[in-house]
């Protein structure tokens, strides 16, 4: 189909539809089109790997292909008849005939013809283009007005070859609500979009984006992308699947995005920020991505296993995130197809062996969620003030059932016979007219340093409830306690619990035994007490056999509430010895082998032999494989697939690049501005072919649209989908950072684990605007994914995910359909829209970013009609469907029946194809 809009802008050339079926080839390319062909027919016989090597053959290398055989040669340039390949792929013998037929492979007409062909003109032989340098790539100039920059006369170039026109220009609506999923994650705000199409300059879209750039927005879209193939969960894996604590580590990527680092100090910090001079906090945080994988911590397990596993995990991910090679392949034999051997793997695996952790870090790790080494962070934005406390003198103590006895250091020694419960009852004179918190110090119980701290027969203690009064003589006042924190908390028993007011739950330190914990409490105002009444601590153990404490003691601050702090986990050098490990084995050690980079990549001479080594050679200009895999990702993310298809594998079995100069353009590109991701994106959205039409051509026949010639349609990700709703209806709450959080979920998804008493976790649904959080910050379970995470093929991460699946199934239509999250914002969007003078239009451009169609409006406006008109029949209907969700229905003038059927055409908004759908 000629497109006649678009001949003015080719200069006059005449450009026509093609069916983009592939010719064969005039000139043969041995990377193009041979060695597709012995890779996948080839090389698994006569390839990399010597243990499986047939008749001592390869195929792989040019020394061995052209080599001398004894008289004859597998291929000899220009001649079929003299070349053995030929004659064994046109056999038709049984027992010559390659590949045989064991194999159950076969080569095609049009395979063994490129064969001959490339033989006839020389049989001209190519390194594989990964491994090549990236050069400077001229850009084509084709003499058009069509381009917007560099990106486009590459694209164009390539559809002019193939007889292909460019798609016409996509409406603004569409291209904005585009580039702000792609960019933020979000849809554009009717105030974006209505100021967006009112300025008609040529710098507008530019603007927008760099206004997109510029939020916090943006952060987190990057780092959503950067979780899974970082591997980030809020789990450990493995048996039961318990909690971690590695947020503090999501929210450095936040921060990096929103400072724009450039890539290359991005990556360096998170590979080896703890080998720098002088590491900052932020920079041992950032080292948390390669502790980002799952523990064990099942009795019975043998560490130096698992600590193998554990650096196995952390060779493959760089390998694949990085390299975009299948280095896992070559962790129990040399490599079936790329030029990597087991010895390069181990080489590789020797700069994570060191890392400073064990395979199985035991009960205490889990408990307090994070294995050594580990660093303390704060949730506040600083490390708060010295609380410089003051210790509490006891001027009495008494126990319903034991004896109490105040000792000279101002502690309280419990004695006497163990009973099965207690109650302790603590007056103390007041130091201090103000306070604002409270210390309780768990001492041992024999007065050293270590020992016992409850006089229950392991040591332990649960401590029920504390409540805390001030004292008078005609008053008995209690004091609200707003929070608890504590050095310790057993897994089950957190100090919160202790008040919480159920007798029931309570603290206790079991994992933590032995040495002092210690619990602050912060009241909820600064108290200003004055002189006379006196402090009284009431404590309870009530709920395990004889679990009551042995020795404390308690003390006061003035100082305010401080951020709870939390254990991340880091990366730590320790020394140790690395060999090839027999079939993958840890307990078969081989060759010795020192840290060292791939042998078919540029020279690891010259650099450290650590991790900040690694990463130097790593984002250095000769590595011909960094650049091309990171920018092929971004291209990933704004057309659906990269310019490599196979993101995860860049090797001799990944797809060749669709753009091949253009890839390498985009890599010295970014390289030449100092790995500015700004730039490079802004590159990206603001071309001519970032902006086409996302139109399907059918007769171009190609579905995938490998040839550039539209934009892509995909489907949004899991979270994009859930934070629309949230935002079209003015739910979504915009809290950066923190801990993750507990959306809806349906009761009894995560019993499925079946774990013990003493393991088991629950999902306890967050409150208030916690609920609204961006999916970003929902909480991350490998083994039971939050269910609409998983309808829509979100990864558990529990290995480096660098491209989703998507698939269509009947599950994601009962997400969008019954889950409370989008009932919630349909009611929510209703009651926003329902005074406006077109409320269905309202709505639906809030939730499409576009105007609805006549037929569309009339077809909502039916159904409105018809829903209303049910509810007024079945009021209580309606009530249900109004009080659906945890938020406050906002008072309205419309009546429930109006009101509810209003909320069923926005929820039918958030259930359209075009919803979930970027295009």
């Amino acid at each position: 189909m000629r497109l006649q809009w678009l001949l003015p802008l080719l200069g006059g050339l005449s450009v026509v539809g093609a069916s983009g079926k592939e010719s064969h080839p005039l000139s043969v390319s041995f990377n193009d089109h041979v060695r597709p062909i012995l890779s996948d027919k080839c090389y698994a016989c006569h390839g990399p790997d010597p243990e499986d090597r047939a008749a001592d053959l390869r195929l792989d290398t040019e020394e061995g292909a052209f080599a001398d055989l004894g008289g004859y040669r597998a291929i000899t340039p220009g001649d079929p008849e003299e070349s053995e390949i030929f004659w064994r792929i046109e056999s038709k013998e049984e027992d010559e005939i390659m590949p045989p037929p064991d194999s159950h492979l076969s080569l095609t007409k049009q395979e063994k013809s490129i064969i001959k062909q490339w033989i006839e003109q020389g049989a001209k032989w190519e390194n594989h283009w990964s491994f090549e340098p990236i050069e400077e790539t001229k850009v084509p100039n084709n003499d058009s007005t069509w381009p917007q920059n560099e990106i486009d006369e590459f694209v164009l170039s390539s559809l002019i070859q193939k007889s292909i026109s460019p798609s016409k220009p996509a409406d603004p609506e569409t291209w904005l609500r585009r580039v702000s999923f792609d960019l933020t994650g979000l849809p554009p705000s009717l105030d974006r979009l209505q100021k967006f199409l009112q300025d008609p300059s040529p710098k507008a879209r530019e603007a927008e984006v760099d206004y997109l750039l510029s939020t916090i927005d943006y952060a987190e879209r990057m780092a959503l992308l950067w979780l899974d193939g970082a591997r980030y969960a809020d789990s450990n894996g493995f048996q039961f699947d318990t909690t971690r604590t590695m947020w503090p580590w999501r929210d450095w990527v936040i921060q990096a995005y929103s400072q724009n680092m450039p890539y290359d100090q991005f990556v360096r910090e998170q590979v080896a920020g703890d080998l720098l001079p002088n590491p900052t906090q932020d920079q041992l945080i950032a080292t948390g991505f390669n502790r980002n994988h799952g523990y064990t911590f099942e009795g019975g397990t043998i560490d130096e296993e698992y600590r193998v596993i554990y650096a196995n995990d952390k060779t493959t991910t760089f390998g694949t995130l990085f390299l975009g090679l299948t280095l896992e392949c070559t962790r129990c034999h040399d490599h079936k197809y790329d030029p990597l051997s087991m010895e390069d793997y181990y080489s590789m695996f020797a700069f994570f062996n060191t890392s400073a952790e064990k395979g199985n870090p035991g009960e205490q790790s889990r408990a307090t969620k994070a294995s050594a080494p580990y660093l303390e962070v704060y949730s506040g934005k600083k490390k708060p003030i010295h609380a410089n406390w003051k210790q509490l003198k006891p001027t009495k103590a008494v126990a319903e059932k034991q004896t109490l006895e105040i000792q000279k250091n101002h502690s309280i020694k419990a004695t006497g016979e163990v009973p099965s419960s207690d109650s302790y009852v603590v007056h103390f004179e007041l130091s201090s007219q103000k306070i604002r918190s409270l210390r309780l110090e768990v001492l041992p119980i024999n007065g050293s340093k270590h020992g016992p701290v409850g006089r229950a027969p392991n040591g332990n203690f649960v401590l029920n409830e504390l409540e805390i009064f001030l004292v008078s003589e005609n008053s008995r006042t209690p004091l609200k306690i707003k929070e608890a924190t504590a050095t310790f908390d057993q897994f089950g028993f957190h100090v919160k619990q202790s008040i919480d007011g159920d007798p029931s739950t309570g603290w206790a330190v079991q994992g933590g035994l032995n040495k002092t914990q210690i619990a602050r409490f912060d009241f909820e105002t600064e108290l200003n007490i004055p002189k006379g009444p006196r402090l009284e601590a009431s404590m309870e153990f009530s709920s395990h056999d004889k679990h009551v404490l042995g020795r404390f003691r308690f003390a006061s601050s003035i100082w305010g509430i401080t951020p709870p702090n939390a254990l991340t986990m880091i990366m730590k050098e320790e020394e140790r010895e690395t060999r090839i490990l027999m079939e993958g084995l840890y307990d078969q050690p081989g060759k010795r082998v020192t840290p060292r980079t791939p042998a078919v990549l540029p020279s690891f001479d010259g650099y450290r032999l650590d991790r900040l080594g690694l990463v130097d050679w790593l984002v250095s200009k000769e590595n011909p494989l960094f650049a091309r895999v990171s920018v092929n990702r971004l291209w990933q993310q704004f057309f659906g697939y990269g310019l490599v298809k196979t993101p995860d594998n860049f090797g001799l079995q990944g797809e060749l690049p669709s753009h091949p100069e253009l890839l390498d353009w985009l890599a010295k590109d970014f390289i030449n501005h100092k790995w500015d991701l700004h730039q490079t994106i802004k590159k990206i959205v603001l071309s001519a072919t970032y902006g086409q039409s996302s139109t399907y051509r059918p007769e171009l026949e190609d579905p995938e649209n490998r040839s550039l010639s539209r934009a892509s349609t995909f489907r949004l990700p899991a979270e994009m989908i859930r934070d629309q709703a949230l935002a079209a209806s003015g739910l979504l709450t915009k809290k950066v950072g923190g801990p993750s959080v507990m959306p809806y979920q349906p009761d009894g998804v995560w019993a499925d684990l079946n774990a013990p008493p003493s393991h088991r976790e629950f999902y306890v649904q967050s409150k208030g605007d916690n609920l609204y959080r961006k999916s970003l910050y929902t909480y991350w379970r490998r083994a039971v994914l939050h269910p609409s995470m998983s309808a829509f093929d979100a990864p558990s991460r529990d290995v480096c995910t660098v491209e989703r699946a998507s698939t269509n199934t009947p599950l994601q239509a009962l997400v969008t359909l019954h889950d409370l999250t989008y009932w919630e914002a349909a009611r929510t969007l209703a009651v926003l829209v329902h005074g406006e003078t077109d409320p269905i239009k309202s709505a639906f451009e809030r939730v499409l970013s576009r105007k609805p169609s006549h037929k569309e409006f009339q077809l909502l406006s039916d159904l409105q009609n018809q829903r209303i008109s049910h509810y007024r029949k079945d009021s209580k209907s309606a009530n249900r469907t109004l009080s659906v969700g945890e938020s406050t229905a906002s008072s309205t003038t419309m009546k429930p029946a109006q009101l509810a059927g209003l909320t069923d055409v926005c929820h039918t908004l958030f259930n359209l194809s075009e919803t979930i759908t970027r295009k």
